[in-house]
């Protein structure tokens, strides 16, 4: 991983760049996916600003950004269990953005940030970490393969009027499992 990169929780002065990359690395690996207006009023909720802020002083997420001087290259947001489960563990908690800037995929910074949003889930006590990815994103499924996620799911993921087919992927935190 690159030396130069500091990781740290976010705060309310990274809201505006935080917004910004948001919706750059969305649109960047899946804006080809919907029309112009399903993606603007997608991007208008989740990557407001005010939502941002909202985001960032919710004492249920935990949302860490990585800096390259002074560039945001990186984020992720872990929060309460969200995903639409049948019969969720008590306290399983969700993944629900792990981000990077294109400049920084092989470098070693999303191994580093899971690895953060595993440490989180488990000093939280959490049986069970959840996260949902677009059935096509092979690269981002075989990732969390990698560390133990199986796809236990599926779902749609509204963005405007479309629906994307999501997986819904876990991981066990219990040796028990």
């Amino acid at each position: 991983m690159t030396q130069n990169i500091a990781i740290r929780p976010a705060e309310a002065s990274d809201a505006g760049a935080l917004a910004a990359f948001g919706e750059k690395t969305f649109l960047a690996t899946f804006g080809h996916l919907y029309p112009p207006e399903d993606k603007a009023y997608f991007i208008s909720l989740r990557y407001s600003l005010e939502r941002t802020l909202q985001d960032i002083a919710d004492p249920t997420r935990w949302l860490v950004v990585a800096y390259e001087g002074a560039e945001l290259v990186g984020f992720l947001d872990c929060c309460q269990l969200g995903l639409p489960l049948p019969q969720p563990e008590a306290g399983a908690l969700e993944i629900s953005r792990l981000y990077l800037d294109e400049s920084q995929k092989g470098t070693g910074l999303a191994q580093k940030l899971m690895e953060m949003a595993l440490e989180w889930a488990r000093a939280k006590g959490a049986p069970a970490i959840y996260l949902g990815v677009w059935s096509q994103n092979e690269r981002a499924k075989r990732f969390y393969a990698k560390f133990g996620f199986e796809i236990v799911g599926a779902y749609h993921f509204k963005v405007g009027k479309t629906l994307d087919d999501e997986r819904i992927m876990r991981l066990s935190l219990t040796s028990a499992d």
